[in-house]
């Protein structure tokens, strides 16, 4: 079997993507330990029970009193973390998880909203670049993309360290730009 050089680089990708992914999870961990960034077990078991329903339904529940759907949890998770983000609006991470959490619930305008407003009051934030590109590098909007391109850039600048996986998710980038450009 032969592998042309487009497949040979979305392999590479693929496989890179899931190693960036880990390093991220791993660099954002440690950067909320570092920051005091508050933990999970602060919720309370009433913020558990509104976000996922209750534990245990009961095993002669009628279909009206089945628990919420995922979509509808999560919902609630959010109005939790939106009140958590207006009570410590200086909590960058909690800022970026809530805009990953608008859009893993497919609220895209949200999301980018809110992670256009961090760049912008916090522009030397590499953090904050790359999770704003890795949402815009998703899109099929040229400029999207290359705005992308463009935020991956400034956070190298901050921090070298991610030069690796921001070059790789420009690559990813590019070979979508010219697969654009040929449609």
């Amino acid at each position: 079997m032969k592998i042309n050089k487009q497949q040979t680089w979305i392999i590479v990708g693929g496989v890179a993507l899931v190693v960036a992914t880990f390093a991220l999870g791993y660099w954002v961990g440690n950067n909320n330990q570092k920051s005091g960034a508050e933990p999970l077990s602060s919720l309370s078991s009433t913020d558990m029970e509104h976000a996922f329903g209750s534990v245990k339904p009961s095993a002669h529940a009628s279909k009206e009193q089945e628990p919420e759907p995922a979509a509808q949890s999560l919902s609630g998770l959010v109005a939790g973390l939106e009140k958590k983000v207006a009570a410590n609006p200086e909590n960058i991470d909690q800022q970026l998880l809530l805009a990953q959490t608008y859009n893993e619930l497919n609220d895209r305008t949200k999301s980018l909203k809110l992670l256009r407003s961090l760049n912008k009051q916090n522009p030397k934030n590499a953090q904050v670049k790359i999770t704003l590109a890795t949402i815009l590098m998703k899109s099929e909007d040229k400029q999207e993309l290359k705005e992308a391109t463009q935020l991956f850039d400034e956070a190298i600048q901050l921090k070298p360290e991610v030069g690796s996986m921001a070059r790789m998710y420009q690559g990813e980038i590019r070979v979508k730009l010219d697969n654009l450009s040929k449609q």
